[in-house]
């Protein structure tokens, strides 16, 4: 995942020395392929540690000065709005500020604690963390001029979600190894607040007893519309809870599909007479803009096959727009079970395969905000993940092969062959 926002602090974090900074790159315009794109490039052995660098776009060539990482760097990354200092979430967990004129450390913060940084979000003057461990989480609001934790508050909850407000980052959290009612928590200027929402489960529980392992995870999405200072989570059922930021009021609304079509994606709360190991659906949503809310996700089943072996079975939630005017449901596909925002295209794709080598996929899909299609690009192809930078859309096609789109058009511009194992940043 990746996201940004901080102002002119160059100079306020000490970065100086005898040689000038080289000038930094320019931004590409709308369909122009940048000089570079930033990402990180991983070390195979685990003997050495992440460099930052910046690669050739269409070829993912290294060029330039390379930037080591601190261990376990790259968990999550922001860029300052001035696109001159990257903050790279680390182990121990801790935060590092890079300085990418010049690929050189300039500060570093200690979090404290256990855990890996998840989630970093930076707004003007303020950097806000999230970190996940084992067994709970914590929420940082930071200072990255004097480089100080000014606000921390610990979670005795586990994190399913992040996104950011404005001014603010919102979470929902769920019991500790259970599934249970999911809170919605505000994390701003004014500290930390939350509110209870007991009509929509989340979490995970795991069960080890005599029939073996069992596990179960509920993850609902989380929506945020930033203008609109609301908040919408969204589970696999039909009701959504809408919360306002501002004070926290809660409401529930009803989705208007017929039961028939939605009461698919409740099938892991029936008993089967299978031996279900691993099950429960998993949502991802976003805020288009115009009331329109995308949802997508998988639900997930582990079933013993007939010689007793444990098989996973994963079925695609498919690509749907919720309208917030009216509460109605539209099912835009029903392949899909992951997106990725790209300017105004909304990038639709998944694989839920599970390495089934006869199984076919849809491709990617580039969709406008209200549903339309634009293009459909490798159909027939498994799609799991891609990485975006600016308009382009980086497609893995395994850890040494990635397929490069223009995310606007859907052309396919390049296909590069990796040296390395390596992750694209976005802007």
């Amino acid at each position: 995942m990746i996201r940004a926002f901080f102002a002119a602090l160059l100079a306020a974090v000490g970065i100086g020395g005898p040689a000038p900074a080289p000038a930094p790159v320019p931004p590409a315009g709308p369909g122009e392929v940048p000089a570079s794109v930033l990402g990180i490039l991983w070390n195979e052995t685990g003997l050495s540690k992440p460099r930052l660098v910046h690669f050739k776009p269409l070829t993912l060539e290294p060029t330039g000065r390379a930037m080591p990482l601190r261990l376990g760097g790259g968990s999550a990354t922001a860029v300052s709005p001035n696109g001159r200092l990257l903050a790279v979430g680390t182990a121990a967990p801790g935060i590092q500020l890079i300085d990418l004129r010049r690929m050189k450390e300039v500060g570093y913060v200690k979090l404290g604690g256990t855990g890996w940084v998840t989630y970093l979000f930076w707004e003007h003057s303020t950097l806000f963390a999230a970190v996940q461990s084992d067994t709970n989480g914590a929420v940082f609001v930071i200072d990255p001029v004097g480089r100080q934790v000014i606000q921390r508050h610990r979670l005795q909850r586990a994190i399913l979600a992040v996104e950011h407000g404005i001014g603010d980052i919102v979470l929902v959290t769920a019991p500790r190894n259970a599934i249970g009612p999911v809170e919605l928590t505000v994390v701003g200027g004014k500290g930390m607040s939350s509110v209870p929402i007991p009509n929509v489960l989340g979490g995970s529980e795991t069960e080890n007893g005599a029939d073996g392992f069992r596990a179960r995870q509920v993850t609902p999405g989380l929506a945020i519309d930033r203008a609109g200072r609301r908040a919408f989570i969204v589970p696999s059922g039909r009701t959504v809870a809408e919360i306002s930021l501002d004070n926290l009021a809660l409401d529930y609304h009803e989705l208007s599909e017929p039961v028939s079509l939605l009461g698919r994606i409740h099938r892991w709360l029936e008993p089967s007479a299978e031996a279900k190991l691993i099950e429960g659906p998993q949502r991802k949503a976003s805020w288009l803009g115009d009331g329109l809310i995308a949802l997508t996700g998988a639900d997930y089943t582990t079933v013993n096959d007939s010689n007793g072996q444990p098989e996973v079975h994963v079925q695609a939630a498919g690509l749907s727009f919720i309208d917030t005017s009216d509460w109605s449901f539209r099912e835009i596909n029903e392949e899909t079970s992951d997106f990725t925002e790209s300017g105004s295209t909304l990038l639709a794709f998944g694989d839920t395969s599970w390495g089934d080598p006869a199984a076919k996929g849809l491709g990617l899909i580039g969709y406008d905000h209200h549903g339309g299609e634009l293009f459909q690009v490798l159909k027939g192809r498994r799609v799991g993940w891609l990485e975006t930078a600016g308009d382009l859309a980086y497609v893995v096609v395994d850890e040494r092969r990635r397929l490069v789109v223009d995310a606007a058009s859907g052309r396919v511009l390049a296909r590069a062959v990796l040296s390395k194992p390596l992750s694209v940043l976005p802007d």
